[in-house]
């Protein structure tokens, strides 16, 4: 099993061809965020998910974006949210059906409508699961995600029914939980570890919440130093932390990350970033007005936002910052380059 180390930096570099093709503007497309509703049963009071616009993609609109996502190479597929995928009335159908495309899956979810239909079919078909937990005990739960103890407790016992439920089909599914850090939460680090660990769950990840720069490096490193083993890791998204002491500061100015990942909502349409859903300014195509998920990708709006997006405008620390950052670094000359 390998446990998905969110390292989008490493990552890329995984893909010369892709890289290639981005060099001479052809088909970069590695991964789709895919939000199947924008509906949620939790209420975090700092959702960033956009999902006041009330939608869900109808099963032929999902057929059609697989379809589409197979024809245009694109390697995998987040199911995410908008709201909560699980809440989607197809969401075992499209799992299915995305992995009969070959694509491989990964899951976001706050778990807490997981049964054991959803979990077989989550341990058959994807490569991980991540439940977002963010707390280690009810009463920062009830703060983070907005809903009483009772639901921790439901999300617990779900982590340790899909962990049983991985064992007995020997899958290869990452399972994992979350925890988004700040001043806030940060003091809940290590409950939040233990009670994964003791419960199955294969990973438990740290990313740091949207535009809030607690640096949470000293007491990750002594975490992982005591509860890491070969079956249960300890990981972050450490090329965040590391440069939060330089601020919301880009050396790059355009976004090269979006080239490489898009978004397709609750509405149907595609979006440059994760990051501005909803937002016009970002939108590349509408599938409900006719034309082809490949036709939408393909345009010329995708490569007109690459070339005039402000980045400065931008969150800090963002999903695509990393890939851009990387590509930044390729794209730099370097004197007497031959003599490595």
């Amino acid at each position: 099993m390998i446990i998905n180390g969110f390292n989008a930096n490493e990552k890329i570099l995984k893909y010369i061809d892709k890289i290639n093709n981005y060099f001479n503007r052809n088909n970069t497309l590695i991964v789709t965020e895919l939000d199947l509703t924008n509906n949620c049963n939790n209420k975090c009071p700092a959702c960033v998910g956009k999902n006041h616009v009330k939608a869900e993609l109808t099963w032929n609109e999902i057929k059609a974006i697989s379809k589409g996502l197979y024809n245009l190479n694109s390697k995998g597929v987040i199911l995410s949210g908008g709201g909560d995928p699980l809440l989607h009335p197809d969401f075992t159908e499209a799992v299915k059906l995305l992995k009969s495309y070959k694509m491989r899956i990964g899951i976001n979810s706050n778990g807490l409508l997981l049964d054991e239909k959803k979990a077989t079919v989550i341990a058959e078909n994807c490569d991980y699961f991540r439940i977002s937990l963010d707390a280690g005990d009810e009463t920062l739960y009830k703060q983070t995600h907005g809903i009483d103890g009772d639901a921790f407790k439901k999300v617990i016992n779900n982590i340790k029914m899909i962990s049983e439920i991985k064992r007995k089909l020997k899958s290869n599914l990452s399972l994992g939980t979350g925890f988004l850090t700040s001043e806030v939460t940060k003091g809940q680090m290590e409950k939040f570890i233990k009670i994964s660990k003791e419960n199955g769950a294969d990973f438990a990840q740290f990313r740091p919440f949207q535009e809030d720069m607690t640096d949470i490096t000293e007491i990750y490193n002594r975490l992982k130093s005591i509860y890491e083993d070969d079956k249960f890791k300890v990981i972050a998204s450490t090329q965040k932390y590391s440069k939060f002491k330089d601020g919301n500061k880009k050396t790059y100015d355009k976004c090269t990350g979006m080239l490489f990942s898009t978004v397709i909502t609750a509405n149907a349409r595609m979006y440059a970033c994760l990051h501005h859903r909803q937002n016009d300014d970002y939108l590349i195509g509408d599938i409900r007005q006719g034309k082809s998920l490949e036709e939408i990708w393909n345009s010329y709006k995708k490569w007109h936002l690459h070339d005039t997006i402000d980045v400065r405008n931008c969150p800090s620390f963002c999903r695509n910052d990393s890939v851009s950052q990387v590509l930044f670094d390729l794209e730099k000359k370097v004197g007497h380059s031959e003599f490595l």
